[in-house]
């Protein structure tokens, strides 16, 4: 098998420097970057929202990753209503000064806008139930969206998926990992080792 990495969308290099930023907990300059992809694109929604969970993390860093974990995977499913949902949370994350574990109780609540998915948890619950995960791979796998939003889960998924044999699908959840962690070396790491397993 043959595999490599694929840009799933075109972004700014500004927007690249700013995520990258961002996932290194340098609020300051992923704010700059931000900034500055919306001087080059006024109507981007996801500069917008980057920069404001960037200023957010200055006083509330642990809500501001979680919401921007949470916002990276929902919009790579669908994009409008991530924007629209996320605005919703951030906006209630300044008013009501929530707790780390009330905003992750939004975000689950709020993601059951995409009805065509169940939560990573939900599936982790079914493989337990049916008390044997190649069964239970089978059960859902072909038929149901898998929604993470934490890279542990994202590992956690990869190698089950190439520990039974789904290769093409375990490549698949690795190139939406990489799109949303780009700097961490661990889905690198799993598509090296695939790599070298085809050849």
């Amino acid at each position: 098998m043959q595999t490599r990495i694929k840009k799933k969308r075109k972004m700014s290099k500004f927007k690249e420097l700013a995520n990258s930023s961002f996932f290194k907990r340098d609020y300051k300059r992923a704010l700059l970057n931000y900034s500055l992809a919306l001087k080059e694109a006024p109507d981007d929604k996801e500069a917008r929202i980057g920069a404001l969970l960037a200023d957010l993390a200055f006083e509330k860093e642990d809500e501001a990753i979680a919401l921007f974990e949470y916002y990276e995977v929902s919009r790579a499913i669908d994009a409008d209503n991530a924007d629209h949902t996320i605005e919703r949370i951030i906006q209630n994350v300044d008013e009501r000064e929530d707790t780390l574990a009330n905003i992750l109780a939004t975000i689950e609540e709020h993601i059951t806008i995409f009805d065509d998915g169940i939560l990573y948890d939900e599936f982790i619950a079914h493989i337990t139930a049916r008390g044997d995960v190649k069964r239970a791979l089978e059960d859902l796998i072909f038929s149901t969206k898998i929604i993470i939003y934490k890279k542990e889960d994202f590992a956690e998924l990869i190698t089950m998926l190439l520990e039974n044999g789904y290769d093409e699908m375990a490549y698949n959840y690795i190139e939406m990992a990489l799109s949303l962690y780009p700097d961490d070396t661990l889905f690198y790491d799993m598509l090296r080792e695939m790599e070298q397993k085809s050849v």
